[in-house]
């Protein structure tokens, strides 16, 4: 049964220069169109079984739909599906989108927690990012959302940007934990190949922190974040007991979940597909009633042990011990054990993509 419903919204004022998610400045739909879309290709799965306890739009930027908007949405969502059981329902917000009057509407459509795209909380590391808000703007933007009646609230914060130390982290982190906020995910600056970032550093032109000040960082904020009272409980995301993210937990235990719209993946019945990047394509599939899916893989034996280890070993829970059997002893020392299961231990986080390579030569070849 589908318990997580992802819809993907490709919208945005501007292109960052570190995100490789699809998305458009100048999309040729406009937004109630787009939306549309999301319904007729809900439609198109009427042979699944489909009860969401969680329900996730992200992006791209959501926040440049207007609350209105998402108010008939939720309207016509709810002639297709039961969203009686739904106990969380997030939207991604960017602090320049949205006022107090918005988040107030907001608060009537159905969604009960926001992500706002904080991602520094220095003028210095907004610039750095690219970003166009202020950090005063950030600040006021969760305000407002909690002043509005928004108690679960998430802030994205990116760290290990160019010229950033250990203490200015710092001075963000206890900055950020001052604000009224529940849950705050923190991510390491990665420059991604196809991104403006990812040719600067290719170039050599994007300076980065060093491998050891990247440690450093991350041990601190690890430190501060759980001495604050916020539960590491996944490798970027922290909060206070309760308010763990649903929707992220679904994928991180392995439960299915569809996902709707351009670029969005899902996992039904052991399949793992995607939709087409393209949006073109995908609203044209749409329209003519076919599923815009354009990769499939069936996983079964190793490819699916696999798989399941590279969502839950991102976790604190971490996976049954005799899922790791048998495998190098010096992979060992990334992890520790907690009641017959093995997580990884701060360091093993960190470095969580060279454990999960050496994990799947060691399964898969």
């Amino acid at each position: 049964m589908v318990k997580a419903l992802y819809l993907h919204i490709p919208f945005c004022s501007q292109k960052c220069p570190y995100c490789d998610f699809v998305s458009f400045v100048e999309a040729p739909l406009d937004h109630r169109a787009y939306l549309e879309l999301l319904l007729r290709e809900l439609e198109l799965y009427r042979d699944f079984e489909i009860l969401p306890e969680s329900l996730y739009f992200g992006g791209g930027t959501p926040s440049l739909i207007k609350p209105e908007l998402y108010a008939w949405f939720f309207k016509e969502l709810s002639k297709r599906i039961d969203l009686s059981h739904v106990e969380e329902a997030s939207l991604e917000i960017n602090p320049e989108d949205y006022s107090l009057e918005d988040f107030s509407k907001l608060r009537d459509t159905g969604i009960n927690r926001v992500s706002i795209g904080v991602q520094s909380l220095r003028e210095e590391g907004l610039r750095a990012l690219g970003r166009k808000h202020t950090v005063k703007r950030a600040v006021e933007t969760v305000e407002n959302a909690h002043r509005a009646g928004f108690e679960n609230i998430n802030i994205d914060l990116i760290f290990g940007y160019e010229g950033q130390t250990a203490e200015e982290l710092k001075e963000e982190l206890e900055r950020a934990l001052e604000l009224p906020i529940k849950h705050l995910s923190l991510y390491l600056l990665t420059p991604y190949e196809d991104t403006q970032f990812g040719h600067l550093y290719e170039r050599g032109l994007l300076k980065l922190p060093s491998e050891d000040s990247i440690a450093d960082m991350y041990e601190l904020a690890c430190e501060l974040l759980e001495g604050a009272g916020f539960y590491h409980y996944e490798v970027s995301n922290f909060a206070l007991e309760g308010f763990q993210c649903r929707h992220n937990l679904a994928y991180w235990s392995h439960e299915e979940f569809l996902g709707l719209g351009v670029s969005a993946w899902s996992f039904i019945n052991k399949v793992r597909f995607g939709n087409t990047r393209n949006i073109r394509l995908y609203a044209r599939k749409v329209l003519e009633g076919k599923k815009p899916v354009e990769y499939e893989e069936v996983l079964e034996g190793k490819e699916l042990l696999y798989d399941y280890l590279f969502t839950a070993l991102r976790t604190s829970r971490g996976v049954p011990k005799e899922l790791l059997r048998g495998l190098e002893p010096e992979l060992y020392e990334f992890f520790e054990e907690k009641g017959g299961r093995l997580a990884l231990n701060r360091r093993g986080m960190l470095l969580i993509n060279e454990v999960l390579l050496r994990l799947k030569k060691a399964i898969l070849l």
